[in-house]
């Protein structure tokens, strides 16, 4: 049963759970032509209002911008971030764009090398992003500061365009120490500093779906992992159980 509808060629993204009442953002679409045959490219801000019968948006919000937008998001940390052609990224501040300000567009990135298609905000840390576009670019953005993103580990390959990236929504495992294995590639070690789960994963990226090995021995979490360089298959552990041990 359709509710409501918005007869606009955009991409769109719902507000976060923190802000009510419920909003959308839509972005006019980049690489598409819309019934209008217009040249010019918006951010705006949608009320969904479902106390009215009506299926119209109602619009709180409308920004006219510079590009169009491959891929929209909205933080709960209070920033929309939309990804672009050429490899572009744009910050901008929600409670300024739902004002109408004309400085709502508080950062802009070109990271990328390719048009940024994918993005996704962690569910449980508000102000990282994660964002995907050509040549199997993959970067995670701390949405405090955004000029220097991470690359969580070497390019698949042969590289392609990454079309879509999600956060696992289901883990809330706190990871303290990531440690690539010195001679795979694709292989590194994770350390949960979660007294209550406190184990160490092996993982191949080529087969992502389980963990290699999962270790358990320390009685409270995992602080530090570290691999031995004169013996790749030694791995030393140190946790918050005052203990060091070996693998």
């Amino acid at each position: 049963m359709k509710i409501k509808e918005l007869k606009k060629t955009v991409n769109v993204s719902w507000s976060p759970v923190e802000l009510y009442p419920v909003m959308i953002a839509a972005g006019s679409a980049a690489q598409q032509v819309d019934e209008s045959f217009s040249s010019n490219s918006y951010l705006e801000l949608y009320s969904l209002n479902l106390a009215e019968s009506s299926l119209d948006l109602e619009l709180k919000s409308s920004l006219q911008t510079q590009h169009r937008f491959q891929k929209l998001v909205w933080s709960g940390a209070g920033v929309i971030v939309g990804g672009c052609d050429g490899g572009l990224l744009q910050f901008y501040d929600a409670e300024k764009a739902l004002k109408g300000s004309t400085d709502a567009l508080v950062g802009s990135s070109t990271k990328h090398t390719g048009n940024v298609s994918a993005l996704d905000i962690n569910p449980y840390q508000k102000n990282l992003l994660a964002s995907g576009a050509s040549e199997s670019e993959i970067f995670i953005w701390d949405l405090n500061n955004t000029s220097q993103p991470m690359a969580p580990g070497n390019r698949s390959q042969p590289y392609d365009h990454v079309q879509g990236l999600a956060w696992n929504q289901q883990s809330r495992t706190r990871w303290r120490s990531v440690s690539w294995h010195p001679n795979v590639a694709t292989q590194l070690c994770i350390a949960s500093e979660d007294d209550q789960v406190p184990v160490i994963q092996l993982w191949d990226l080529r087969l992502a779906a389980s963990p290699l090995v999962t270790f358990e021995g320390h009685d409270k979490g995992v602080m530090a992992t570290a691999w031995c360089r004169h013996d790749p298959e030694l791995l030393l552990s140190a946790g918050k159980d005052g203990r060091v041990a070996r693998w």
